[in-house]
């Protein structure tokens, strides 16, 4: 994904769409960078960045254990060959996968016997992507089923906490979203519901960080709706630190689990970089659209209160 290509998106209803197979899991220049940072957050922060509500539940080992083949046997070699390759053992099976860029070697299948935080540990030191596992669950009353996430590998959550989210419905998931109960919950439990195998769909997020690294593992909207964020002027601004944090969100179904697959990848463009490419004014006016939107709270969740007016007098000038 090109600077460009956000750009255009940001500006657009940010919708969900079909996206072909092979553009579920993109590669680019940053990779051996991004896997370096990733390795470190997971020696630094292991229970934060990889979490399983039960090692021993049936239905979460099949759902890690189908993703994890689907990634390592099939996607990865047949979508990015250059930079994984199958490894044969002394019988001429191929059974390991070579990551030619840190050549580490891993198992193209999970045993039954590797416990799921190994297996989800794999997963987020080989792909520079986030990995959600929600799986279905009937609610009491029997009525509709919901969607509660089990498992996570989560480098970089942009402004909250995954291993706070583990266990929870995809309504109190998104609790603090402004407006998700009245305008968003149903229709997304019923997008949940009849999502297909074989699907897969993508849609754009977008906000402005001014203080913040890829690994953002933190509640920043408290502050903004408790009204004790400070509020920047452009003399303040850090332009070394003020990004577009963009991400590429995707779902997808696994077809012997059911569960549901919720992945993203994040991008920052330095907002020095928006600018130069002449595409300022079209974030500036972005940023109007989410402050006098029909949900204004989006913006204080944003906490657009504190870098809303210094990054457009900026983007501007």
């Amino acid at each position: 994904m090109t600077f460009t290509q956000t750009a255009a998106e940001f500006s657009m209803p940010l919708g969900i769409e079909t996206v072909d197979r092979n553009d579920l899991l993109l590669f680019d220049q940053t990779y051996p960078e991004r896997l370096s940072l990733r390795e470190s957050l997971l020696r630094e922060y292991p229970d934060d960045v990889v979490g399983v509500t039960n090692e021993s539940d049936a239905r979460i080992r099949l759902a890690v254990q189908e993703l994890y083949n689907y990634l390592f046997q099939t996607y990865l070699l047949v979508r990015y060959p250059s930079i994984f390759k199958a490894r044969e053992d002394n019988h001429g099976s191929a059974t390991m996968l070579v990551n030619m860029v840190t050549r580490q070697t891993l198992p193209m299948t999970m045993a039954d016997s590797t416990s799921l935080h190994f297996a989800l540990r794999t997963i987020a030191q080989n792909i520079d992507e986030d990995f959600f596992i929600l799986l279905p669950q009937k609610q009491e009353d029997n009525s509709e089923e919901v969607y509660v996430l089990e498992a996570y590998a989560a480098c970089f959550p942009s402004g909250f906490q995954p291993k706070e989210k583990i266990g929870k419905k995809l309504a109190d998931i998104h609790g603090p979203v402004p407006g998700y109960k009245e305008k968003l919950q149903k229709s997304m439990d019923r997008f949940f519901a009849r999502l297909e195998p074989g699907r897969f769909v993508k849609r754009v997020n977008w906000s402005l960080t001014v203080d913040e690294e890829l690994f953002s593992n933190f509640d920043k909207s408290k502050p903004a709706f408790e009204g004790t964020l400070k509020k920047l002027s452009v003399e303040d601004l850090d332009l070394e630190k003020t990004f577009l944090r963009c991400e590429r969100q995707t779902l997808h179904r696994l077809p012997a689990s059911g569960a549901i697959v919720f992945a993203f990848h994040t991008y920052l463009y330095p907002i020095r970089e928006v600018k130069d490419d002449g595409s300022g004014e079209d974030l500036a006016q972005a940023i109007d659209g989410l402050e006098n939107g029909s949900v204004r709270e989006m913006f204080t969740y944003k906490n657009g209160d504190k870098w809303a007016d210094a990054v457009r007098e900026f983007l501007r000038s």
